[in-house]
């Protein structure tokens, strides 16, 4: 005898507890990493090393689709030039697992794709750049995409960077993606080469955009704690941060 979508539903929210009591993360689940990041990222690390340009372009985005392709529910992956702009990586899906992506990442229900630009250019993301992205989510993608993502070597203008002091003001491709999300609600954020290090164990994708994401709103002044190091994602001044 089929089961009542009662019955269904309850089973679900059982599931979802026994996860919780036995400790199992679903983000774990929801991004499996690919065994052959780690290879292509030293591939990467040789060819800027030799200084080897379009090579490095190449291998940057085999990472981006080795490391997408292995978020739980994916059905579409895209790369291709459209009647307007070339899409680097197009990814989404429809059913039960992507949902659960989805909602991981604060993303809407009708605008749940995600477009990648990957760019392996030596000097941080310009405004340029940044802006064009910002426009082909709210123009060509306007009722698909919410979240999109750039791939860089090393971020882009604007944002906080690695062993700097507290960021007090925000210009540039920082001060863009502010005013984009205040007037669309849309998502942009900036993984940098760093930040791709973490990316060949299950789970880390998710926390590291949930991070991202979350300092859109927070603003802290400070680049993305790592997701290998949880205590780097303490922020309180001494006199509190000493009775933890």
């Amino acid at each position: 005898m089929s089961k009542s979508d009662d019955e269904v539903v309850k089973e679900y929210y059982q599931a979802r507890k026994v996860l919780k009591d036995r400790g199992i993360k679903l983000k774990s689940y929801l991004y499996k990493a690919d065994t052959r990041i780690s290879e292509y990222i030293d591939k990467l690390n040789n060819a800027l090393t030799n200084k080897e340009t379009q090579k490095a372009g190449t291998l940057l985005e085999q990472i981006v689709v080795l490391v997408f392709k292995g978020l739980k529910g994916v059905q579409s992956i895209k790369s291709f030039q459209s009647a307007g702009p070339q899409y680097d990586l197009l990814v989404s899906g429809d059913d039960f697992e992507w949902q659960e992506v989805s909602d991981a990442l604060y993303l809407n229900g009708n605008q749940r794709d995600i477009v990648i630009e990957a760019k392996a250019t030596q000097d941080p993301l310009p405004h340029k750049q940044f802006a064009r992205l910002c426009s082909i989510m709210e123009n060509e993608l306007l009722r698909s995409a919410g979240l999109g993502i750039f791939v860089t070597l090393n971020g882009a203008t604007g944002f906080p960077k690695r062993n700097s002091p507290r960021q007090r003001a925000v210009s540039d491709c920082r001060l863009l993606q502010i005013i984009f999300h205040a007037r669309t609600n849309k998502i942009i954020i900036v993984l940098d080469k760093e930040d791709l290090f973490e990316l060949s164990k299950n789970g880390t994708l998710i926390e590291l955009l949930i991070r991202k994401i979350k300092d859109l709103s927070e603003l802290s002044g400070l680049p993305t704690a790592s997701v290998e190091n949880c205590q780097e994602d303490v922020d309180l001044p001494p006199h509190l941060q000493v009775l933890l």
